[in-house]
Order: structure tokens, then C-alpha cells, then sequence
């Protein structure tokens, strides 16, 4: 949740959160592009720069989307940001040791960080004459963030009721199978992580390889064997469950396992020909080359999102804002005429508007809306410690088929039907006297019964 967490004071201070959050996540993706690009121009490594600087805008539109949208999948890469800062520290020691702490904080906000930094610790690690030693003070310093990652997950076992949405057991195990599919259809995972060569994503991998190959002969070894080892986690990582589940979506694609590709690939770059020299000519022309990729990806935005919008959705939905405000609108009149104490859309009946849009974002959307409750998927464990059990007198039911409400309604005199909500029914339970879980699952076997 870094993403809610850094957004709120913006919240705070009035700024929409429909474009709060978007903009922190796109900060917090761009931030380390930002930072190698600042820290190598202060060195005077022009090439280094540019790289870092260029690399985020020489990226499709598609890449854009997935780093704005505010799912945790960018998460992880920003506290690389402080790595370039850390590293020009004089103190050798403490450089292992904040070095280590920043891998170990990212790696636990997002293990989609190790692509980047598990390259750029092993690169830390041979680099130095004393290789013990920054292992060790890079272990040292990975404690603390570790510590406090296994107290979390502690804290969630022993809090198991208030965890609603888990991950699979994620346990590695190395799949033969899924390796060469995933070998074989490498551009499925490197999907709109490409500069440039948005139509063949599978040519990052291809460049990383190169860019290795390359440190070998221009005996780089901290690099070459930094970049070779990566390369094999990635080919390991392919028998992850994880990194097997998702489809060419920008709203879950199988490349948010991969989103720091890029970077990595800026900074392998800016390490191999960070002695070249840039004439002033060869910037112009970078910038403009730039530029023109930036106008073209703004001319294409819209017919970009209608794409991924039409494209099947699956389990997540899209509706526009104002549709949604509207129907917000809607509802918290509804529910001052009707003197309506909690709002329960559950999930498993099925709506129009989807559940967790009336569930989750309506009550950022109008303050003064009634407290709202998705039966059968409530992920606010407040909400369901508040409400779950508490009796609640009059509660407004969104979901479910018209026809079973009606003979619902005629076998329990407090059911009033109050109205359609975009084409969904909308029905009023007057002094009830259940706890609102025993409600409807009452409620909900009534109606899915023939």
C-alpha cells in the first residue's frame, strides 16, 4: 500500500484521488530513471545520463499505463532510487550496509526489484577488493528490512482472519515445461518493457544478452558475471507460478514481473560506454528523437486505452468516471430519502456496476455516503470487525436477479423493493434484527435456491 500511503497528504490537501494516485505511481516508477539520471549528470557522465533519462520515454504507451495504474506493481522499483546516491558515499562500510538495507526494503515491497537489483548487488559485491566483507555488510545491513518483513508476516498469520486475498503458496520448483513455453514466448513477459522495438518485446532479453556479451569482452567481469547470473534467475524464475499468471493486459500482464527489465538495461548500458563522449549534435538529435516518440505515444493514448478497455477483461472491469460518479450520486440520494445505515453489495450476486467500485471507491468518491460492506470478498478487515457482526437496522442491498427479490419479498415483509441502480436491483431491509453476515448469507441462499 506505499502507493496509498504516499498519495494521502496529497489526498489531504485536496488533490483529487483519481489523479493523486495515478501520479504517485507513476513518480514512484520513474523515480530510479530520475535518480541514476541526476547522480551520473552531477558525475559529468553524459551518456550514463541520457540513458537513464531517455530510456522511460523511448517506452510504448502500454508501459505508461501499467506503471500509472495504482496496483503495487511499480511498488518495489523505487527505493532503488537511493542505490547511485549510496554508492557515492566515501565510507566504505556503511555503503555495504545501505546498500544491502535498500535491496532488502525493495525485495520486500516487491521481489519484481531483484531483476534490477540482484544484477546490480553482485556487481556491487565484485567490485570491491574485499568481497567477504561486503558480503557480509550487505547481509548485515538486508537484517533489519528482513526482521521487519518476517514480524509482517507474523502479524498475518496470526491475524489469519483479517486476511481476506492471499497469493498462492509460491514455492519454487523447476518446471521444465513452463521454462521453454515461457523460452519459447519470451515476448509474452517482456510485453511493452522494450525500447523502441515496441513490436518485438522479446528483443530486451535479446539486448541484455548482448550488452553481456559485450562486458566479457571489454573484460568488465563484476558486470559480465553480474549480468549472466541475472540472466539465468530470469530464466529460472520462469518455473514461479507466479510469474506464469497473468495475460496481455496492461491491467495484469505477465511483464509486471519484469518491470525493472528496463532499468537494468539502462543501467548495463550506461556502465559499458560511460567513458563515451557525447558532442552536443548527438544530444539534439536524442532529444528530438525523444520528443517525437513522446508526441507520437500522446497522439496514440486514446486509441491505445479504448484497445486494452475493449480487449476481455476477465475478473476486473472499466467504466468511466462519469458513469460512476453519477451513480454515486444516485446512491447516496437514494440513501438519504430511504434513512439507509450500511450499504451491502455482495459479491457473489453480480451487478452492472461492479461490486467493488460501490464497495471500495464510492465512499473516496462522496464523504457523507453511508459505510458500505462487500459481503463475500470485504478485503477492509475494520469493515467486517465493525459490521459482520453488528445488527443493523435498515441496510441497502444491491445485486441479484429482479424476479427472486420479488418472491423473496413476499416471504419476509421487511424486503422493500426501492429501484433499479444502472440496471441493478436495489432492495431496502427495514428493522432488521440478524447480524449483517447471518443476513445474507440467509439472504443469498434464498435467492440462489430454485
Amino acid at each position: 500500500m506505499l502507493e496509498a500511503l504516499v498519495a494521502a497528504p496529497f489526498v489531504r490537501l485536496g488533490v483529487p484521488l483519481r489523479w493523486a494516485m495515478p501520479a504517485v505511481s507513476s513518480c514512484l516508477a520513474l523515480l530510479p530513471y530520475w535518480s541514476f539520471a541526476l547522480w551520473n549528470h552531477k558525475h559529468g557522465r553524459v551518456w550514463a545520463a541520457l540513458a537513464f533519462a531517455l530510456t522511460p520515454l523511448l517506452l510504448p504507451v502500454e508501459f505508461g499505463m501499467i506503471t500509472t495504474i495504482p496496483r503495487g506493481f511499480v511498488t518495489g522499483l523505487a527505493p532503488l532510487a537511493f542505490l547511485p546516491w549510496i554508492y557515492g558515499l566515501t565510507h566504505t562500510w556503511i555503503r555495504s550496509l545501505l546498500t544491502g538495507s535498500i535491496i532488502a526494503v525493495a525485495w520486500a515491497i516487491n521481489p519484481n526489484s531483484l531483476i534490477f537489483s540482484c544484477a546490480y548487488g553482485i556487481w556491487f559485491v565484485l567490485s570491491r577488493p574485499e568481497v567477504i566483507k561486503s558480503v557480509a555488510a550487505i547481509c548485515l545491513g538486508a537484517l533489519p528490512p528482513f526482521y521487519l518483513h518476517v514480524l509482517a508476516k507474523s502479524w498475518c498469520n496470526d491475524h489469519s482472519d483479517a486476511i481476506i486475498h492471499r497469493l498462492s503458496v509460491d514455492i519454487w520448483h523447476f518446471d521444465p515445461q513452463a521454462t521453454w513455453n515461457s523460452l519459447c514466448h519470451l515476448g509474452d513477459h517482456f510485453q511493452w518493457l522494450c525500447p523502441v522495438a515496441w513490436s518485438n518485446p522479446e528483443m530486451i532479453g535479446i539486448g541484455l544478452i548482448a550488452l553481456c556479451m559485450i562486458a566479457y569482452l571489454k573484460n568488465q567481469w563484476p558486470l559480465a558475471i553480474a549480468l549472466t547470473l541475472t540472466v539465468l534467475a530470469i530464466i529460472a524464475s520462469f518455473s514461479m507460478p507466479k510469474v506464469q499468471d497473468g495475460w496481455d493486459s496492461v491491467f495484469y500482464p505477465l511483464s509486471r514481473m519484469f518491470l525493472a527489465l528496463p532499468l537494468l538495461l539502462a543501467w548495463a548500458a550506461s556502465m559499458l560506454f560511460r567513458k563515451v563522449r557525447i558532442s552536443g549534435n548527438i544530444i539534439f538529435v536524442s532529444f528530438l528523437i525523444a520528443s517525437s516518440v513522446v508526441c507520437y505515444k500522446i497522439s496514440n493514448i486514446r486509441a491505445t486505452a479504448e484497445g486494452q478497455f475493449a480487449a476481455p477483461t476477465k475478473w476486473f472491469s472499466v467504466q468511466p468516471y462519469d458513469v460512476l460518479i453519477k451513480d454515486a450520486i444516485a446512491l447516496n440520494t437514494l440513501c438519504i430519502e430511504r434513512n439507509v445505515d450500511l450499504i451491502v453489495v455482495p459479491k457473489e450476486l453480480g451487478t452492472g456496476i461492479w461490486a467493488q467500485f460501490r464497495a471500495y471507491m464510492y465512499p473516496t468518491m462522496i464523504d457523507e455516503l453511508p459505510p458500505t460492506y462487500l459481503f463475500g470478498y470485504e478485503r477492509r478487515y475494520w469493515q467486517r470487525e465493525l459490521y459482520g457482526n453488528a445488527v443493523v437496522p435498515n441496510i441497502l442491498v444491491i445485486g441479484g436477479p429482479l424476479e427472486k427479490w420479488g418472491s423473496l419479498g413476499e416471504k419476509q415483509g421487511q424486503l422493500e423493493a426501492v429501484r433499479k441502480m444502472n440496471g441493478d436491483a436495489a432492495y431496502l431491509i427495514v428493522g432488521n434484527t440478524q447480524p449483517t453476515d447471518a443476513l445474507l448469507n440467509d439472504v443469498i441462499i434464498q435467492l440462489n435456491s430454485p
